[in-house]
């Protein structure tokens, strides 16, 4: 009686020892941030062709107004699209975590981009010192978010290099915010206008380091094959 309830707590505890290395298994989700920046990536090429025309043709031009809004579109329907994608797979793996992180990322770039959208909106006209500092206000409704959600990330897989990074990143991002610091941007075929120099940051963190952060959970695995080591496991136990 004591050899098989011992043999029962063993069962129950390895069983737990799988079900946590799945849960530290992030090698599918990481799927999800690579499509994210590829995503961004795409927007931005729509955009800088937008710029290229204005430069050649003039800011009239509808075509570039075209491009400009195809990119916000396209971003839009593909959050929604990887949305549905990865909360299926992550459902079907059973691992919560990547559930958990999928939410969350789809949350804050949906709702940031509504927002966003809803504050131009209303977002009042002219050319004053007030609706200058407004729009440029607009900025934090899309990076306060993301810079949460990362913060989510690397708390959620235990990453602490993603929370170091996002801790460093904020603090950079708010100085350029904060000394509101211009660069020249879409000077394709022209010489384009000035921009913020924390929103260009911003693109480069939602297009490349989206997917640096995907590459990195993808091969920085706390476990390379969780299968492999249940049969390992569970072939030792039975040799005993």
């Amino acid at each position: 009686m004591d050899q098989k309830l011992e043999s029962a707590i063993n069962d129950v505890a390895l069983i737990k020892k799988v079900l946590e290395k799945t849960q530290r298994d992030f090698s599918k989700v990481s799927v999800y941030f690579i499509g994210i920046g590829i995503l961004h990536l795409t927007a931005w090429l729509l955009e800088e062709i937008s710029y290229f025309i204005r430069n050649r043709y003039g800011y009239g031009y509808s075509t570039a107004s075209s491009f400009w809004w195809g990119g916000r579109i396209l971003l839009m329907a593909g959050y929604g699209v990887l949305f549905f994608y990865f909360m299926k797979k992550a459902k079907m793996t059973g691992n919560e975590i990547c559930e958990s992180m999928v939410k969350v990322w789809m949350v804050v770039l949906i709702g940031s981009g509504i927002l966003g959208w809803l504050y131009m909106v209303l977002l009042p006209s002219g050319n004053s010192d007030k609706v200058t500092v407004l729009w440029r206000c607009r900025e934090l409704i899309e990076v306060l978010p993301v810079i949460f959600a990362l913060f989510m990330t690397g708390i959620m897989t235990r990453r602490r290099p993603v929370t170091v990074f996002t801790a460093i990143y904020s603090i950079f991002y708010f100085v350029m915010f904060v000394s509101m610091k211009e660069v020249p941007y879409g000077t394709w075929g022209g010489v384009g206008t000035l921009s913020s120099a924390s929103g260009v940051c911003m693109q480069y963190l939602m297009s490349i380091g989206m997917i640096v952060l995907g590459i990195y959970l993808k091969w920085n695995r706390k476990e390379t094959s969780i299968l492999k080591d249940f049969e390992v496991d569970y072939g030792n136990k039975c040799d005993t």
